[in-house]
Order: C-alpha cells, then sequence, then structure tokens
C-alpha cells in the first residue's frame, strides 16, 4: 500500500496495488512520510474502508481529531459485531469512534448525559445493548477510562442505526419510540405488560424493524403469496390480536406515511397473537 494522504503521525489514507483505498491506523506509521511512500505493513494495527461518497474535508476533519486509540477501538468493534453475523455500512467506525470521543472527554471533565429511551432501549434492543456494555468493557481495558453505564445506551443505537445503512440517528430514536408506543396498545388491549425481553417480542421487534427499512426504501410488504381468507380466519380464531393489530397498523400508517396493505395487517396478527399466546396463555382476552 502507497500513503495517499497524512492525517496525522498514526493515522492516513493508504491506497493498495489493486486500487483500494482505506484509512490505516498504527503507532508512527506515518512518521516522517510522504504521500506515494509505502506503508511499513508491520506497524498497521488496524484498518477500515471509508464509506464511499464521504466528503474529502469531513472525512479529513474526523480523522485528525479522533486519536488513533479510539479510532482502533472502534474498528475492533466492528469486527465484533461482524463476527456475530450482524450486517453493518462502512458508516459504522466514524459516528461510533466521534461518539466514544467525545464520551470521553466527557467523562474526564466529570460531564454526565442523561440519554432518553434508556429504559425503551434496553428492553426493544437487547443484543445491541450487549454489544453497548462490551464497548465500555473495551474502552476502559484499551484506554483506561471508565464510562458511565448509561453510555451503552447511545453506543447501542449506533449499532441499530447502522443497520439500517443511515445517517440520521434521530430517526432511529423515532422508530424506538413508535416500537415503544406499540407495545403499550399490545399492553393495554391485552390488560397485562408485554415482557419485551421474551423471544416472541424480539421476533415482532425485528418485523417491524424491517418494515420500517422497507418503507424507507420504497418497498412493499414481505413478499409472500397473499391469502385473502387468511385473514378472515384470524380474525375469528384470534380476535384480540386483530383488534390490537389494527390499532398497530394505524400507528405505523401515520408514522411511516404510507398506506400498508391487508397482508401487512395480516403479518402483525400473526405476530401479536403468537406474542400474547407465549406471554398470556391461550385463554387471553380484552380487557
Amino acid at each position: 500500500m502507497r500513503i495517499s494522504r497524512i492525517y496525522n503521525n498514526n493515522v492516513a489514507l493508504a491506497q493498495t496495488f489493486n486500487g483500494e483505498q482505506m484509512v490505516v491506523i498504527g503507532r508512527g506509521l506515518a512518521f516522517g512520510k510522504r504521500r506515494g511512500d509505502l506503508v511499513d505493513p508491520t506497524l498497521v494495527e488496524q484498518t477500515f474502508v471509508p464509506e464511499a461518497g464521504t466528503p474529502d474535508e469531513k472525512l479529513s476533519w474526523s480523522l485528525a481529531e479522533i486519536p488513533s486509540q479510539i479510532l482502533g477501538v472502534a474498528t475492533d468493534l466492528e469486527s465484533l459485531v461482524k463476527s456475530e453475523g450482524i450486517t453493518i455500512s462502512h458508516s459504522f467506525i466514524m459516528p461510533l469512534a466521534d461518539h466514544l470521543n467525545y464520551a470521553v472527554v466527557r467523562a474526564r471533565e466529570g460531564i454526565v448525559v442523561d440519554y432518553p429511551l434508556a429504559v425503551e432501549v434496553a428492553q426493544l434492543y437487547p443484543q445491541e445493548v450487549r454489544f453497548g456494555r462490551r464497548a465500555l468493557e473495551l474502552v476502559r481495558e484499551r484506554l483506561g477510562v471508565n464510562l458511565p453505564a448509561n453510555e451503552a445506551i447511545p453506543l447501542a443505537m449506533h449499532l441499530v442505526n447502522s443497520q439500517f445503512a443511515t445517517e440520521d440517528m434521530s430517526g432511529t430514536y423515532r422508530m424506538t419510540e413508535i416500537f415503544s408506543q406499540i407495545f403499550e396498545v399490545i399492553s393495554t388491549g391485552f390488560g397485562q405488560p408485554v415482557d419485551q425481553a421474551s423471544m416472541s417480542a424480539a421476533r415482532f421487534v425485528t418485523h417491524l424493524r424491517y418494515l420500517f427499512a422497507r418503507a424507507a426504501k420504497g418497498g412493499d410488504s414481505e413478499a409472500e403469496p397473499s391469502v385473502p381468507l387468511l385473514l378472515e380466519t384470524l380474525k375469528t380464531a384470534h380476535p384480540q390480536a386483530f383488534a390490537c393489530a389494527r390499532k398497530v397498523l394505524l400507528i405505523l400508517e401515520m408514522h411511516l406515511e404510507q398506506q400498508l396493505t391487508d397482508d401487512e395487517l395480516t403479518y402483525l396478527t400473526i405476530h401479536i397473537a403468537r406474542l400474547a399466546k407465549d406471554q398470556y396463555g391461550p385463554s387471553s382476552r380484552v380487557s
């Protein structure tokens, strides 16, 4: 690899012999180097490919401001996520590293930040929250900084956000608020709270997340054959679930600003019926 641009003594943009560009990180790997010089592979500790289309000025500012140790933590966390089979975008590393950088600065200055929806995030995204806690452990191991436990929440949301390949974190928080509202509807409908940490709730959240992803891309409902009689059968067999599903459908249509099909109502009814059976038993009734 040859150096294309130097950001600091420890971070540079390099180009491989097949034309691929990547950021290389390592103590002193760019010290005394110039553009066009070869990268010493023995000094490279981490690498990552920047998101395509990222403005050079934005990338340059971020890489110059974020310490290489924190970039290294972020790249290791990306490797951890990918090793667990989670698909994320290339844009994961820089926002994560930027957040970690400011979190470390705040911790050193004794500044504490409260994050909204902490309870909802912990309930709706247990896998991502576990990632957030692992990130806190890695920061403590690598940097000797004890970040507040609630920092696991925004770190979890960065992972949620990256799975949707969007730069807008506000949309991810909005989605979480809607999910919380949906579970409130189900809890009210059945007169009992929903255990959002259960497997059936996790499956339902997965369905809703993909629904949001499809809606953002302008896609249709899940591609399975439509069975008109199935919805009528579900309406008769699971009236509580059907009643909740209709309310949930209205909430989704309002927030997504698009009309959903009877097929989506069918999927919602099936998921809610499964959730109700697992949590409330077959004899549940609408309150």
